[in-house]
């Protein structure tokens, strides 16, 4: 009587992580952005520069929009941490480089995206809508901190809501143009200026070695 044959198990195909998969595929998002206008952003484009089938698209993300969306949460995550240096710190003067140190070196990493999101909320109200209210955020909360240092006698008698609101957009505006598009401009030449615009505005002198 011969011997039965012994089928072989097919090797189990390993599972992804969620969490990879869902970063795997914003990285791709953000690749994207960086070489291309949002307008060409299309599912079918982000999935082909991962290892992943399309319907792992849709097991985190609804759309591109979503995807956007979610591009736009997890830089204004990395910018909350560092604008906190200032925001949360005690060193007044001091702590405004340190934050836009920060804020800076985030624009050398994701100049290029948080351009094109920019161009794109001209044309997507989803988009514009996310991207206003990543910048609106920042306003508020420096409004808030502008009114805590002139509480303490340290910021010069300026309009907390308006120098908020002019010194985060001149920061969107000349950021994106500076670290945003080729070539890029020195960051640390961009910190210096930023440092100055910031702390003449607030504190009444040039720079962080003239505390007012």
């Amino acid at each position: 009587m011969s011997a039965v044959p012994v089928s072989t198990p097919a090797p189990r195909r390993p599972r992804h992580d969620p969490r990879e998969t869902e970063r795997e595929i914003l990285d791709a998002a953000e690749g994207f952005l960086r070489e291309h206008p949002f307008r060409e952003l299309t599912v079918q484009t982000v999935m082909g520069r991962t290892g992943l089938k399309r319907p792992a698209f849709y097991v985190h993300f609804r759309d591109r929009h979503d995807l956007a969306l979610r591009v736009v949460d997890r830089i204004r995550d990395e910018l909350v941490a560092v604008a906190n240096r200032w925001f949360e710190g005690g060193e007044a003067i001091a702590d405004v480089r340190s934050a836009l140190e920060g804020v800076v070196a985030v624009y050398v990493e994701h100049g290029p995206v948080l351009r094109a999101l920019s161009d794109a909320s001209g044309s997507d109200a989803t988009v514009e809508a996310a991207y206003r209210a990543l910048v609106q955020g920042f306003i508020d909360a420096t409004s808030q901190h502008i009114r805590s240092e002139q509480a303490t006698g340290r910021a010069v008698g300026v309009d907390p809501d308006e120098t908020a609101r002019a010194l985060v957009w001149l920061n969107e505006s000349y950021l994106k143009e500076a670290l945003g598009r080729a070539p890029e401009a020195d960051p640390s030449m961009v910190v210096d200026v930023l440092e100055h615009i910031w702390i003449a505005t607030l504190y009444g002198s040039t720079s962080a070695s003239e505390p007012r």
